[in-house]
């Protein structure tokens, strides 16, 4: 089928679909006001204005069409009086065309509502100032039935609309929309609100109906708070249906505005309630999602961090065996053979030379030994942890200082991580040598203690204590960010001496199995 088949018959469908439904609603609106221009302006207003800018301006004739059709027959039967209403479907035309210029350029559901809630307003206002010259009517009442016949239904359409739209991307992608318009729970609670406020208006005694009114607002906001938008739109609707028939039993209104005046008021009420919560809901939802995706960067972020600790450890392990292998060997064989010219040279000045080069090798291999430990401390690899500390301790010869030192080792065992054990025995390390250099203690305590989380590091002296932050505190930087690389963390007191306390929660709870 050609695409202007195509057209006509869409056109066609639209003609004949809207005119029945245009019919329908001014019947209905007839009924309540008896005023056939009161009723052009009601209910069927709302809904020619929500197609008007939920369609594409080309089937904007085949609305003409109908409305203007309907209208002139109207008006020769005498249901309407005034030929001055045929302006009524083109005044509607302007705010239509002002809100398609925008409407792609916001996607959300509550900023579309804001839209049509100013589209609204603004026919309401156009209707008035054009038409309150040539007709009878206050042009109070005339902006009422407007905005009224707006506020019902424009949404309404609008929620149906993107219903219709979402089944369609569903049949099309073959995937579920996770928050549909109109949901199974949606209508059901509309459903009952809406047969408690009949019940009540009908059954109670005529002494407290107007009192009761208060119950169409009671679903507006109950529905809003829990659907969004969709409640608030839907609670509106069926609050006008409840007024209506509070009307129509003889209760509840003295007259028609006072009834338009209380539709629009409960309507306001849900809508806006609806636009809010929904925005609401928005940045929550934003809130949410930022919240995870920062938490997947920051996860992303550690396990690199923690593999670049691991590449740097290992590394560290190679080079130091390495220099163990190679270089120790060169050295010792160096001295070897200097022994061996030393003991067979006649002349001195060999003699000499055997004997510095010896020295020379010595001084290479105490270097070589001192690079190693600052690469990977040998004590490491051959003996546990707590001995290992135990022998640092004692090489820093601290009673020979006059420094009370106590040591407390309260682990289970050895951690099964390499990157954890050499963290913890270089930040002991750094941490001694800061309070020998700086701190004029005379009193250390360190504890190594197991936490319902992980293990606890907490080194104290009672020295000058510290002035600086973490940047400035005598190389620990470096060691605070492998600490927080590894999912732990460091605190840095200075009052009163200088207190150092590290937790590393994650890596530690895999040993306690």
């Amino acid at each position: 089928m050609g695409r202007s088949w195509r057209h006509l018959l869409l056109s066609l469908f639209i003609v004949f679909a809207w005119g029945l439904g245009w019919l329908a609603l001014w019947t209905i609106s007839f009924y309540l006001t008896s005023n056939g221009q009161q009723a052009t302006l009601l209910l069927p207003q709302g809904v020619h204005l929500a197609l008007l800018i939920l369609l594409h301006r080309r089937y904007w004739p085949a609305l003409f069409i109908s409305v203007i059709g309907l209208l002139g027959w109207l008006w020769q039967q005498q249901l309407m009086t005034e030929p001055v209403m045929l302006l009524s479907p083109f005044i509607s035309a302007l705010p239509a065309l002002l809100v398609q210029r925008y409407w792609h350029r916001f996607t959300l559901y509550w900023q579309r509502l804001s839209l049509l809630m100013a589209a609204i307003t603004g026919d309401a206002l156009l209707h008035t100032l054009a038409l309150s010259p040539f007709l009878t009517s206050p042009a109070s009442q005339i902006l009422l039935a407007a905005f009224t016949g707006g506020i019902l239904l424009t949404p309404f359409v609008y929620l149906i609309y993107e219903y219709l739209r979402q089944q369609h991307l569903e049949s099309l992608l073959a995937q579920e929309t996770p928050n549909p318009p109109l949901r199974t729970s949606l209508l059901i609670w509309c459903s009952l609100f809406f047969i408690i406020g009949v019940g009540a208006q009908m059954v109670l005694s005529p002494e407290i109906e107007r009192l009761l009114l208060i119950v169409v607002f009671l679903p507006n906001v109950v529905m809003a708070y829990k659907f969004g938008w969709q409640g608030g739109v839907l609670a509106a609707l069926l609050g006008s249906m409840m007024i209506t028939i509070a009307r129509q039993i003889g209760t509840g209104f003295n007259g028609l505005m006072e009834m338009e005046l209380f539709l629009s008021t409960q309507a306001l009420l849900g809508i806006g309630l609806g636009i809010a919560i929904s925005r609401q809901q928005h940045l929550a939802n934003n809130l949410h999602r930022y919240r995870q995706r920062l938490e997947i960067e920051l996860q992303a972020r550690r396990e690199l961090m923690e593999q670049l600790v691991h590449a740097e450890e290992d590394t560290r392990k190679d080079l130091a065996r390495e220099l163990h292998d190679e270089i120790g060997q060169n050295i010792t064989a160096i001295q070897i053979q200097s022994m061996l010219v030393k003991r067979t040279a006649s002349v001195d000045a060999a003699t000499l030379a055997a004997e510095q080069i010896n020295q020379l090798a010595q001084r290479i291999h105490h270097s070589t030994r001192q690079l190693l430990r600052q690469l990977r401390p040998p004590v490491l690899d051959e003996m546990s942890l707590e001995k290992a500390l135990h022998h640092l301790v004692q090489e820093f010869a601290f009673a020979e200082r006059g420094i009370l030192c106590r040591f407390t080792y309260d682990l289970p065992g050895q951690p099964v991580s390499d990157t954890v054990v050499f963290t913890l025995y270089r930040l002991v390390q750094e941490l001694l040598n800061n309070i020998c250099k700086h701190a004029d203690a005379s009193r250390v305590d360190i504890s190594l203690t197991l936490q319902p989380h992980g293990v606890r590091l907490e080194v104290k002296d009672d020295g000058v204590g510290f002035t600086g932050d973490l940047n400035t505190g005598f190389g620990l930087q470096g060691i605070g960010e492998r600490i927080r690389a590894l999912g732990g963390d460091l605190t840095l007191e200075g009052r009163s001496g200088t207190r150092v306390i590290v937790n590393l929660p994650t890596l530690f709870q895999q040993n306690q199995r």
